[in-house]
């Protein structure tokens, strides 16, 4: 294997780790249907965040940094939306039907 794919695959493992974080917390969300506990404005940064670091890998064209961003994004818009439905609820506001 040459230097550049021994790098890629370095940035496809860390990718793999980094994203695959959010996993349990989108779980444990879904199992125990409570989402207080979590940090809005984490999830929204994190958002924002991975939005733009997906936006650079498209940019300089890297395979990693945008199959680590594109999951990562959509394990924290669900965290998001799981949030923002518990303080809808706290709320007493109704959610839109489906």
């Amino acid at each position: 294997m040459n230097n550049s794919a021994w790098i890629e695959t370095i940035g496809f493992m860390a990718a793999c780790l980094t994203t695959s974080s959010f996993l349990p917390q989108a779980v444990k969300i879904w199992r125990s249907r409570s989402a207080r506990d979590v940090s809005l404005v984490m999830y929204l940064m994190m958002a924002l965040g991975s939005g733009l670091w997906l936006a650079y890998g498209v940019l300089i064209g890297s395979p990693a940094l945008m199959a680590a961003n594109s999951t990562a994004l959509a394990l924290v818009l669900c965290i998001l939306a799981l949030k923002c439905r518990e303080v809808m609820l706290d709320r007493g506001l109704r959610l839109p039907e489906a």
